[in-house]
């Protein structure tokens, strides 16, 4: 049985390769990624370092997070130590129409040769070939994550960590307090469900933890 309260982390991705370099694929070591799947950059790889640091006392019972590279290595960073394993879950992926078709991130044998703590037993709720069609647009994936939301939070008791992309992290907050709202990267969004299915914001799109909270690009 869930008890409540308990509270609910949201995390956007830290800042990606691709934004900082258009010209990124045509390096030796991301020629194996897609353009849907930039990894974090070196500032990334910092704003991460600093995530953990931000949770290293917190606790959370279950992370899930988009499989794309962005989003599993900035969980792997704040579960890092944790005894806490990643579950990809493709609900949460950035909004479809900035995806390849089908979207391009690796299966979960595949994230798990190259981050440790990810689940490779989680069986996600949705897949690449389940995936709906969704409208043009960052609201688009509205449905697509409530129903994620919908799965987890009657399957999963605790407090929970998500880790996402712009689109979908708005898409949450509309789902938990009707308000879609733009994150930055490497943020934090604080929710407290105090009973089943209402749902408190204390805190979005929360940098204090950030050195550099500069150009965190929140559309």
């Amino acid at each position: 049985m869930v008890q409540y309260p308990r509270t609910i982390w949201v995390v956007r991705h830290c800042e990606r390769e691709d934004n900082i370099d258009h010209n990124w694929r045509k390096k030796a070591e991301f020629k194996k990624f897609h353009h849907d799947n930039s990894p974090l950059s070196a500032r990334g790889k910092k704003q991460a370092d600093e995530l953990a640091n931000r949770f290293k006392n917190v606790t959370i019972n279950h992370c899930f997070a988009s499989p794309f590279d962005r989003t599993i290595e900035t969980a792997a960073a704040i579960v890092k130590g944790k005894n806490l394993l990643i579950n990809p879950e493709p609900g949460f992926i950035e909004v479809l129409y900035l995806c390849e078709k089908p979207p391009s991130y690796w299966e979960n044998s595949e994230l798990k040769k190259h981050y440790p703590d990810v689940n490779e037993n989680y069986l996600p709720f949705f897949t690449k070939n389940t995936l709906p069609k969704e409208d043009f647009g960052d609201e688009g994936c509205i449905d697509r994550v409530g129903r994620t939301l919908e799965h987890i939070f009657g399957n999963y008791h605790g407090d929970l960590l998500f880790v996402s992309h712009g689109a979908a992290i708005g898409a949450i907050h509309a789902n938990l307090v009707n308000d879609f709202l733009y994150v930055g990267q490497a943020t934090v969004s604080k929710f407290v469900e105090t009973q089943k299915g209402v749902f408190e914001m204390k805190t979005t799109s929360d940098s204090s933890h950030l050195s550099d909270q500069r150009n965190l690009r929140p559309w």
